[in-house]
């Protein structure tokens, strides 16, 4: 190979090299902006998810109809179009798609009686913590706080105090579980 063609071969590689790490820095700050964009999308919920939410706790069916009315009278909290706040992320396509905020929806909807905590005051429930050790207790108190449900559970045995248990960490304990 002559040394014009390995100098202009050079060239190329490098103006190659060049774009790539271009791209990578483009894709590396979309990827950031996409992992910001699920972080906040966890704290909205669109008419959809409230209408399976409330058929998922309490069997009733409500309509996207209902929902608008809710929005329209302020209920909801701030609407908000996902296609424009959340331009990183998937979106499925055709119409507008509403989001409200889950704490200010989660405290009207739970007001309405539509929400209801996933465990009730004496359950015997199992606590999933850090901890290898299984937690047994009872709950003794919930409360909807920032748009979700947390519990008061007293231990079986020493009878402490959990405070301030989120519902995802919980199950509910059955007599087959407890013999296992």
């Amino acid at each position: 190979m002559k040394r014009t063609e390995l100098e202009a071969l050079l060239k190329r590689t490098e103006e190659k090299i060049q774009e790539q790490q271009l791209l990578l820095k483009d894709l590396s700050k979309r990827l950031e902006a996409l992992d910001k964009q699920e972080k906040e999308r966890e704290n909205y919920i669109s008419s959809k998810e409230i209408i399976d939410l409330i058929f998922k706790k309490i069997g009733k069916t409500i309509n996207m109809s209902t929902i608008k009315r809710w929005a329209d009278e302020g209920y909801l909290g701030e609407v908000i179009d996902e296609k424009e706040k959340f331009w990183a992320l998937h979106s499925k396509q055709g119409k507008k798609r509403f989001l409200y905020p889950k704490v200010n929806t989660y405290h009207f909807l739970y007001e309405k009686g539509y929400l209801l905590p996933e465990f009730e005051v004496l359950d015997r429930v199992l606590v999933k913590k850090q901890s290898n050790d299984p937690i047994i207790g009872i709950i003794i108190d919930s409360q909807l706080s920032k748009g979700q449900f947390l519990y008061t559970i007293q231990i079986e045995g020493s009878f402490e105090l959990m405070k301030d248990v989120k519902e995802s960490h919980l199950t509910e304990v059955s007599e087959e579980l407890i013999s296992e």
